[in-house]
């Protein structure tokens, strides 16, 4: 009793298995135990043969007194039961291996069924008694017991008219083929009145004409030996269907019986006939136990895509013009419709030239449709009003289906049900293959033109699922209906009526995947659409114009499948049938892993999807999943963006308390798990197609990277944790385990220093971009231990700088976003090359700045997210800031010419400088390393000679004002919000230093420290800079979310100093100081000349680089122009200089304020009232020079610190910030 599906099929050519020089004439029963040996009745011989499995002849003999045997049966213990009425009126047995037979039953005649229950009770069909008897083997009685039947010949449920084959399922429920009333009745156990399951009195089954055997499956689905009309029948989970002889006509053929009598299945499936009139035994091979249905259902994933260019598998020298259809056969025999030659074009697989023509008497046909035996159908409509066949192999075509009109759309069901879409009649019509009646039957559509549920205006395209539910391309109408088995009223179920699904412009063509997702010609769209579990999506033709290149339609109309996924198309007015080939069909991958030859290679020029007005400052993460949607976070906005296939057009979603998201990924069900850790400390998952928000993963951080393996473990990168998390998903906790990293910064195979981009491979090895190591770590399944596989410590041939991205291809090659080379590698079979941006950084098509992540498509397409170019957003010019909302604009002039010439005699005249945040306003990096200039206001009639160049960050919460002028002084003013700044000392070179200058008069001096209470400073660091002509400051290290060090802080002053005319850099290591990038190249680049005549006073100045100094946070610094807020309270610092000593000074130093980056100290003092004034004198004769401002613990305000070369110039510090309890420092973010 093997296990079929609905959908198993058998060769329609049997072999003989025996014939008529072995069996003899008029065999009648067969049976195949299971062991697979087969016995069969030599009816003529008096005899049993039994051979056994895989083998040709006999292998076993059985006769004794056996006269002409009708039946067989064989239990599992090896005892042989035959039938021996005839004569003797018995049924004989032999035991297994014996060579005498006894007696095991007595009847009164034949029996033409035997069959031995579970329960070793055997039952005998009695053709000429007209019932069944049964009798025990175990305590027999000589008298035997009526199981079904009266003894006379009858209709009735309790009466049988010449039973012969018979079946006993588990339930010892009794099958009876009940020959003369055309039916098979159905006996539960112990009950004498039978239920019809089919043939007559069965409404819904099937038409049987002299049913002989009947068998079961092992799902309880009947099959039938129907005797009169040669032929074998089945049941399945979609009613009766014929599987062999389906021509019902009496023959000698291999695909043809003459009254089969007996069937039985061996394990495999395969079915042995006894053929009575022509004497043999023939065996049908199970040819498929997997088709959906009767045309090729690929089973595709949520992610597939195929190439968009097609190819032309047929143009019109070949199809014709206005080609209407194509069809796949299961073997992927192509079949054209050329409506102009009136044949049909056949290619076998594998062919580019027809293999096969075939004419008829066909005119103008429209669709066409090939069963799996081989068997073509094909409208022959417009003019002759008919569906023809031609048989397998066959030139010669016969008339199976009248119809009002063409057939613009024809389908055979697994059940031999031929459909056809009369386009005319507004109606679909259809016709049992099995049944010899040329009529057909409606089953949708009432032929009247209508919009309503029972109504259809112009169907074409049809298709019936597994479920024998219909589909239909209601074409005018603009949707597709759905007709359940059985029902006349039809469900929308795509159009511009179903919310969710998608609007269609006269759909022709329809077919559906092995899941059910439907595919649609769109044909006035000029499209193919496809559904898939994300829901609708466009797959080709995406523009919507009609054209006639490879990615273009011209009013596609019929579409199918081939076995492999690839989908081909008829091209209607282009007059070709296009082939779109399948890219990516991976179950297991909700994103893309191409496959790449070694020689693979890219465009040289990228474009610009999206620019900063779109995906906002700074982008960082990006994901695309399998249909080639592009998701990228935007921080600014706290959006995430999301491009469909081909689209130009983002759409932005907004999720409920979102903030600066790094990361996203998608799951292979849709979900969306999105990073936010920057403010809310956790992973949230939105459910497909919902806002539902569910909290997956708590983490102390962003999420520089996320993913989520196979076995469905959610990773997190925490960049500042120096570490790598991972939490099992739907686990019970939201807590994370370690993957990678102990959380300290460092470089052992257990450590980590600020981990971005993350991988995971299919064996559950996961890669990290181990960025300020500059390394691709590798941490093997179960450790945490890595091993460098790229860059530092890796034997690989390549030099990382700040990797921060990595991607695997489907050959485990690697793909690494090289951030500060401004490239893309890749490793292959011959080692690693660059790919894309391999001629430095720049804003060029060719060039990348800073990327930071980068994924594929379906289609091996690089998408990366290019950090700091203007491809990513349009940076403001040099000197003119994009300001925030609430602050107004204010121009900050520059000094004028003729100022500058009177600051030389009227030195002592005062000059207002200030500085300020602008809340909440970040500013993008310049698009080069430029230093933009801030610009001095005169304040009163002379001011002093000092230029200024000065960097701030725009962070919350401060502001840069002009202050009103002071009288015969030169102020300094910080502006304080809220949470002021932190300490910031200036402090002048000791005289060693100080005599460096007068060699290099035009350079000036910088020694800046923190100082929280004046504690005792350390060594000092020193960097040699070389004194460069017309050159401006390079852009400062660029180093986010630094954390800070948990000791008691001390002075680090920073400072520059004076070198001889020639180019040293040299950076001293401070003790436990972290070295930080560089955001750019330490290239100095001339500023712009408007820039540089401005800066009269500063005309010859050069500062190389900024040194990582111990417990200092260095940020990228932006330039602040153009924004005023209302002066909060003031700190002022006073700088009296004497014009003498003054005079002396500027003739060998410029005077010059310069960003001090975002410097943050921790256990600093707070100023307990930011009101308050604090005045600090600075004099010329004091010998030491101290400011000193109380810091808060929140991250730093933007801070100037102005830098004075003056010989023995002091700062007095007559006020002192009160003690305060000092707090372990926090982390400043990003």
């Amino acid at each position: 009793m093997p296990k079929f599906t609905a959908y198993t099929t058998w060769s329609s050519n049997g072999i003989t298995f025996a014939n008529t020089t072995v069996i003899g004439t008029s065999p009648y029963s067969v049976f195949v135990d299971n062991n697979n040996t087969v016995y069969v009745c030599d009816y003529s011989l008096n005899r049993v043969q039994a051979w056994r499995e895989g083998s040709s002849n006999p292998t076993r003999t059985v006769s004794g007194t056996l006269n002409n045997p009708y039946s067989v049966f064989v239990t599992s213990n090896g005892d042989i039961y035959a039938d021996n009425g005839y004569a003797n009126n018995r049924v004989d047995k032999w035991i297994l291996n014996g060579t005498n037979s006894t007696s095991a039953m007595y009847v009164k005649n034949i029996c033409y069924g035997l069959f031995v229950d579970i329960n070793n009770n055997i039952y005998c069909s009695m053709y000429n008694l007209h019932e069944v008897v049964t009798n025990s083997l175990i305590n027999p009685s000589n008298m035997w017991t009526i199981a079904a039947g009266t003894g006379c010949s009858g209709s009735t449920s309790n009466t049988l008219y010449n039973p012969r084959g018979i079946f006993v399922d588990t339930d010892l429920n009794l099958y009876v083929a009940d020959y003369t009333n055309n039916r098979v009745q159905k006996f539960l156990s112990k009950q004498l009145n039978g239920i019809t399951i089919a043939g007559t009195g069965a409404t819904g089954t099937i038409s049987l004409n002299g049913p002989a055997g009947v068998v079961l499956d092992a799902d309880g689905y009947v099959f039938i030996a129907d005797y009169l009309n040669n032929r074998i029948v089945g049941s399945g989970s979609n009613g009766f269907r014929c599987l062999v002889g389906c021509s019902t006509v009496a023959g000698s053929a291999s695909n043809q019986l003459h009254y089969p009598t007996s069937l039985s299945f061996d394990s495999y499936g395969n079915i042995f006939v006894v053929d009575n009139y022509n004497n043999r035994i023939q065996k049908f091979y199970v040819t498929n136990n997997i088709y959906s249905t009767s045309i090729n259902q690929p089973s595709f994933c949520p992610s597939t895509t195929w190439y968009t260019n097609a190819i032309t598998f047929a143009n019109s020298s070949i199809a014709g013009t206005l080609v209407w259809s194509v069809f796949i056969g299961i073997d992927n025999t192509v079949y054209v419709a050329n409506q102009q030659t009136n044949k049909i074009v056949v290619w076998f697989e594998g062919s580019i030239n027809p293999d096969k023509i075939l004419s008829g008497s066909l005119s103008t046909p429209y669709d066409l449709f090939a069963t799996t035996l081989g068997d073509i159908y094909v409208d022959n409509g417009v003019n002759n009003h008919r569906v023809d066949k031609f048989s397998f192999n066959s030139n010669i075509s016969t008339s199976v289906m009248s119809v009002p009109y063409g057939c613009y759309g024809i389908f055979v069901d697994i059940s031999d049900t031929l459909y056809c879409s009369t386009f005319t009649s507004h109606q679909v019509v259809k016709k049992w293959l099995n049944d010899n009646a040329l009529t057909s039957t409606i089953v949708a559509g009432t032929g009247t033109a209508g919009s309503t549920a029972t109504t259809l205006n112009t169907p074409i395209g049809i298709f019936v699922d597994a479920q024998v539910n219909l589909y239909v391309a209601d074409c005018i109408n603009n949707r597709i209906q759905m007709f359940p088995v059985g029902q006349f009223t039809g469900i929308t179920v795509v159009g511009a009526s179903v919310p969710g699904t998608i609007t269609l412009y006269y759909p022709y063509g329809i077919t559906l995947d092995d899941n059910g997702y439907l595919f649609i010609a769109d044909c006035y769209n000029h499209r193919i659409v496809g559904s898939g579990p994300y829901g609708f999506r466009c797959l080709f033709g995406c523009t919507t114009i009609s054209g006639s290149a490879p990615s273009q339609l011209y009013y596609p109309a019929i579409l199918r499948f081939d076995s492999y996924g690839n989908l081909y198309v008829a091209d209607r007015n282009n007059n070709r049938v296009q082939k779109f080939i399948l890219a990516s069909n991976s179950c297991s991958l909700s994103y893309n892993q191409p496959i790449f030859c070694s020689s693979a290679s890219w465009s040289a020029n990228a474009v610009t999807l999206a620019s900063s007005s779109i995906a906002g400052l700074l982008p960082y993460g990006i994901f695309i999943d399998g249909i080639n949607t592009v998701y990228v976070p935007n921080r600014i906005s706290n959006t995430i963006l999301s491009w469909p296939q081909w689209s130009t057009a983002p759409t932005s979603k907004s999720y409920s308390n979102l903030s600066n998201p790094y990361s996203l990924f998608m799951s292979m069900t849709g979900d969306i798990y999105i990073d936010n850790g920057y403010s809310y400390g956790r992973v949230d998952k939105y459910t497909f197609n919902t806002s539902n928000r569910v909290t997956v993963m708590n983490v102390n951080g962003s999420c520089y990277g996320l993913f989520i393996d196979i076995s469905n473990n959610l990773y997190c990168s925490l960049k500042n944790l120096h570490q790598v998390v991972k939490l099992l998903l739907n686990s019970g906790t939201t807590i994370p385990t370690i993957a990678a990293g102990n959380g300290s910064a460092g470089s052992l195979s257990n450590m980590l220093n600020f981990p971005q981009g993350i991988y995971v491979d299919s064996n559950l090895n996961l890669y990290i971009a181990d960025s300020v190591n500059n390394r691709i770590q590798l941490i093997q399944t179960g450790q945490l231990d890595g091993v460098p596989v790229v860059g530092n410590g890796s034997s690989a041939n390549i030099i990382l700088n700040y990797p921060t991205g990595i991607v695997l291809d489907a050959n485990s090659y690697l793909f690494i976003v090289d951030s500060y080379n401004h490239r893309i590698v890749a490793s292959s079979s011959t080692g690693f090359r660059c790919l894309v941006g391999c001629s430095g950084g720049g804003s060029t098509a060719s060039q990348l700045s800073f990327p930071q992540s980068m994924a594929f498509d379906s289609y091996g397409n690089i998408y990366v997210t290019d950090r700091n170019n203007s491809r990513q957003y349009q940076p403001p010019p040099p000197l003119l800031l994009r300001a925030a909302a609430v602050v107004p604009p204010l121009a900050l002039l520059l000094l004028p010419p003729a100022v500058r010439q009177a600051a030389v005699l009227l030195p002592l005249l005062p000059v207002v400088l200030q500085a300020v945040a602008v809340l909440q306003a970040p500013l993008p990096p310049p698009p080069v390393p430029l230093v933009a200039l801030l610009q001095v206001v005169a304040v009163l009639r002379v001011p002093l000679p000092l230029a200024v160049l000065l960097r701030v960050v725009a962070v919350p919460p401060a502001v840069l004002l002009v202050l009103p002028p002071v009288p015969q002084a030169v102020v300094l003013q910080v502006a304080l919000l809220p949470r002021p700044p932190l300490a910031v000392v200036l402090l002048l070179p000791p005289p060693q230093v100080q005599q460096q200058v007068a060699a290099a008069p035009q350079v000036v001096l910088l020694r800046a420290a923190a100082v929280p209470q004046v504690a005792p400073l350390l060594p000092l660091v020193l960097q040699q800079v070389a004194v460069v002509r017309q050159v401006l400051l390079p852009r400062a290290a660029v180093v986010p979310q630094v954390p800070l060090l948990r000791r008691p802080l001390l002075a680090v002053p920073l400072r520059a100093v004076a070198a001889p005319p020639v180019a040293v850099q040299r950076v001293v290591a401070v003790p436990q100081a972290a070295p930080l990038p560089p955001a750019v190249p330490q290239v100095a680049l001339p500023p712009p000349p408007a820039v540089l005549q401005q800066v009269a006073v500063v005309p010859q100045v050069a500062v190389q680089r900024v040194v990582a100094v111990l417990q200092v946070l260095l940020l990228r610094v932006a330039v602040v122009h153009q924004v005023a807020l209302p002066p909060p309270a003031v700190l002022q610092v006073v700088l009296l200089l004497p014009l003498p000593l003054l005079a002396v000074l500027l003739q060998a130093v410029s005077l010059r304020a310069v960003a001090v980056l975002q410097v943050v100290l921790p256990r600093a003092a707070v100023v307990p009232q930011v009101a308050a004034v604090l005045q600090v004198l600075l004099l010329l004769t004091l010998p030491l020079a101290l400011l000193q401002v109380a810091p808060q613990l929140r991250p730093p305000l933007a801070v100037a610190a102005l830098q004075v070369a003056v010989p023995q110039l002091v700062l007095l510090l007559p006020l002192a910030a009160p003690q305060v309890e000092r707090l372990p420092s926090q982390l400043l973010k990003d």
